[in-house]
């Protein structure tokens, strides 16, 4: 589900606000197109690449507020050069949208669906005085959407296109056409830990859904992200089942012997995503050992990744360790680690 969707309906639910955009970009910008940050009176949420940029988005989107009146929007462009003392050499466009408290129907459905891992796209004319948005798949657009757009829009629900913005021109005005990531990849951490509790704050609003479990009572912080569910549970082992096919799964328990007992469960599985595990090359050397004893054969072996972490992040600091091991799931690349983190 999109964070900004879940905290537009948040501010929504108390004070009016403007959403703030990235859109055009020429040349080079501090964030990509469809990065969003949203203005209150007196807060902000998100980011569209701070600096000076982010400092005059936000005093606009405040004297938007100040005026009142109804939902608008509107766009400007931005010079990333000596007027606003950056250097991105760029130049940008944003676009604010103006909303009333109280959330609007497509927002409500946004939430919704992407909460049940329904696939839509977010179909907006950004042409017009006020914000038009409609949710697609939609069983009578009445017209209001052009065809240009359905089309499009069910090549992305098709499978043809990645989450993001991409813009369309049409005969009816320009429309962003956004494809919200409904379902995050998911992640089960294993321990909670001061490293676990590391790698847990790392992980919030990050592409992942974190199942995060221990067994141990009052051992998890007040307050995770809205992608973090943590799970007391007597029953660890129990969790490994329950996840989905083509899951990521970090072990980092207080205890050894269940570090295996959960790495065997992974391993017998077989259909995850990754595997990692804390720990040394001693750690992985004697865990293959008692895993191979147990009947795990070599090519699952292979899948167990300890040490985890990007090489070159040294360090046994729970925050750097924390930092090499979501740095190497960003990445992509499980296969390359070295940091030790025992």
């Amino acid at each position: 589900m999109p964070a900004w969707a879940l905290q537009l309906a948040e501010v929504l639910d108390r004070e009016p606000c403007v959403v703030v955009t990235m859109d055009l970009i020429i040349g080079s910008a501090p964030r990509e197109a469809g990065s969003r940050m949203i203005v209150t009176a007196d807060g902000a949420m998100g980011s569209i690449g701070g600096g000076n940029l982010e400092f005059e988005a936000t005093a606009h989107a405040r004297g938007l507020l100040a005026q009142g009146g109804s939902a608008r929007q509107e766009h400007r462009s931005y010079s990333l050069g000596p007027a606003l003392n950056q250097c991105c050499g760029g130049t940008v466009t944003l676009l604010f949208e103006r909303f009333e408290a109280g959330s609007p129907a497509w927002l409500e459905e946004l939430v919704e669906k992407t909460g049940k891992q329904q696939p839509v796209v977010l179909a907006s004319a950004i042409d017009r005085a006020e914000p038009c948005k409609i949710l697609l798949p939609q069983a009578d657009s009445n017209g209001s959407v052009p065809v240009e757009v359905m089309e499009r829009s069910g090549k992305l629900l098709q499978g043809a296109g990645e989450t993001g913005i991409e813009k369309l021109e049409t005969l009816d005005g320009e429309w962003w056409l956004e494809m919200p990531e409904a379902k995050r990849k998911p992640l089960i951490l294993f321990g909670a830990g001061h490293v676990g509790q590391a790698v847990a704050r790392l992980l919030e609003d990050l592409p992942f859904e974190v199942t995060w479990v221990d067994g141990r009572p009052d051992i998890f912080p007040d307050g995770t992200g809205s992608n973090v569910t943590a799970v007391e549970t007597g029953n660890v082992l129990d969790e490994v089942g329950k996840a989905p096919s083509g899951s990521v799964f970090v072990v980092m328990t207080h205890s050894h012997q269940l570090d295996e007992d959960i790495c065997f469960d992974v391993l017998s599985r077989g259909d995850f995503a990754w595997l990692g595990l804390i720990g040394s090359v001693t750690k992985r050397r004697r865990f293959v050992q008692r895993l191979a004893q147990r009947g795990i054969g070599e090519s699952g072996l292979a899948r167990l990744e300890c040490p985890i972490g990007l090489e070159g992040i040294k360090g046994k600091q729970p925050a750097i360790i924390a930092l090499s091991l979501v740095a190497q799931l960003m990445h992509g690349k499980e296969a390359e680690h070295g940091v030790t983190n025992e």
